[in-house]
């Protein structure tokens, strides 16, 4: 009789084909998952990188910008401030993304940083970051060479001091400019920070715009988009929304938001999508920087203002 057939080493020979034909399976699909994962990782880090050269204040903008166009960030201080004979804002640059330090920067970055005093008395300014040497041009300060070491949390602080008598009068431009455009996918951070008292007045507004938009490149020629959603000041009720039939929202930053499990999954089930958020511009939330996924790439258009309706942001300030 041949070893075959013995009816104990055919059940275990039938095992073993099945267990092979399982494996092969198994082994194609994770193939496909994991295949899956790498492409939608390297859109991560080919279209999001620009997430990782954040602040506390400044915001994203095109490598060279006209500072005409910064965003005025107003940062509070009590009414008996005033008689103070020197205040400091605390301004942080990071190269990770959204206080998220696991979203690290795998890119060294070099950049330069210029901080001008406007509209006051002209004295009592300063500017220091520990470790560095800051230049100074009347009322402008400069720090260059600075570098964030890429694969960890880096940061770096600039100190900024005023006096008192110059709130609610004083505007701060602030840039942090890149040496290499290329390693923050061309993109600079930058505001005019605006000290004011409790009791002032100030214009409140809102924006929401793509920020890989430029006259050189075309929406067909990403595998994703940075949104970023702004307030200019105070507290407010944001709402975002998008169509999902072409674009999806990183689920990462819904997560980051707090949103549970559950939450997503009913958010990214709606016909029309929509994510309600607190912006507190003053303690550092006023501005949010979204990865959006192409869903459809034949739904990309090839001009930045058709694609500016997939996408829609408001926001409702809210009532002391």
């Amino acid at each position: 009789m041949k070893l075959t057939d013995r009816p104990h080493w055919k059940r275990i020979i039938i095992a073993m084909l099945c267990l092979i034909g399982l494996l092969t399976v198994t082994g194609r699909s994770f193939a496909a998952y994991s295949s899956q994962a790498y492409q939608r990782g390297v859109a991560r880090n080919r279209d999001t990188e620009t997430v990782r050269f954040t602040s506390n204040y400044l915001q994203t903008y095109t490598n060279g910008a006209d500072s005409r166009n910064f965003t005025g960030r107003t940062i509070y201080f009590g009414d008996n401030s005033i008689s103070t004979d020197k205040l400091q804002i605390n301004l942080d640059i990071y190269n990770y993304a959204n206080g998220n330090e696991n979203l690290v920067s795998q890119k060294d970055i070099a950049y330069d940083v210029t901080i001008s005093f406007a509209g006051g008395g002209g004295t009592g300014y300063g500017v220091t970051c520990e470790g560095a040497t800051v230049e100074q041009s009347g009322a402008t300060y400069t720090i260059k060479n600075q570098i964030l070491t890429g694969r960890k949390a880096n940061s770096h602080r600039y100190t900024l001091t005023f006096p008192g008598s110059d709130l609610d009068k004083l505007k701060i431009t602030a840039a942090a400019v890149p040496q290499n455009a290329s390693v923050t996918n061309n993109q600079m951070l930058a505001a005019v920070l605006v000290p004011c008292t409790g009791t002032s007045t100030n214009t409140f507004s809102y924006s929401g715009e793509f920020i890989d938009e430029s006259a050189t490149t075309k929406p067909t020629e990403y595998s994703g988009f940075n949104y970023e959603i702004s307030i200019t000041s105070g507290t407010a009720t944001g709402t975002l929304t998008w169509n999902p039939a072409i674009l999806e929202i990183d689920i990462f930053f819904l997560k980051n938001l707090g949103k549970t499990d559950e939450e997503i999954n009913q958010i990214l089930n709606m016909d029309q999508p929509k994510v309600q958020l607190t912006m507190d511009q003053p303690n550092g939330t006023g501005d949010y920087l979204i990865p959006f996924y192409i869903k459809d790439k034949s739904k990309i258009h090839d001009n930045w203002e058709t694609m500016k309706n997939y996408i829609s942001f408001t926001a409702e300030q809210n009532q002391n």
